[in-house]
């Protein structure tokens, strides 16, 4: 049976360096660049957080292994309990990238209502004659 280790910085604080960077940058990459869909943008962060949560466990795993333990001779033997196992260290994890991943959301959804709010700009200087847009 996999026992958790203490904290170190090898088989905590990289893994969560690691997610921490994925958590800023995967949401922007999912997401179109220029969309004004809040739809999009909470899609793409709800498919980054479950991708984190599989992509933690997986370093976690790695990490378990660089460091001696038999992970696939722990697979093989139990599964179920070897990937729930690596699936609860992740979920401890989260604690710490879903705040980040949150803010991400957060900008996103920023930049989407400035887009919309510009569109909505022009189609009304648009619509009292004012071809040259809004002033500045």
């Amino acid at each position: 049976m996999l026992q958790p280790e203490p904290i170190g910085f090898v088989n905590t604080g990289v893994p969560l360096a690691l997610l921490g960077l994925l958590a800023v940058g995967l949401p922007w990459v999912l997401v179109r660049r220029g969309t004004r869909s809040h739809w999009e943008v909470g899609l793409s962060i709800w498919a980054s957080a479950g991708f984190l949560l599989l992509a933690e466990a997986g370093v976690f795993a790695l990490v378990y292994g660089w460091r001696g333990v038999e992970v696939g001779a722990a697979l093989a033997a139990a599964p179920v309990a070897t990937a729930w196992f690596f699936l609860r260290l992740s979920g401890f994890a989260a604690l710490l990238w879903v705040p980040v991943l949150a803010l991400v959301w957060f900008a996103m959804a920023q930049r989407v209502e400035k887009r919309r709010g510009e569109d909505l700009t022009r189609r009304e200087s648009m619509a009292f004659g004012d071809r040259q847009g809004p002033e500045r």
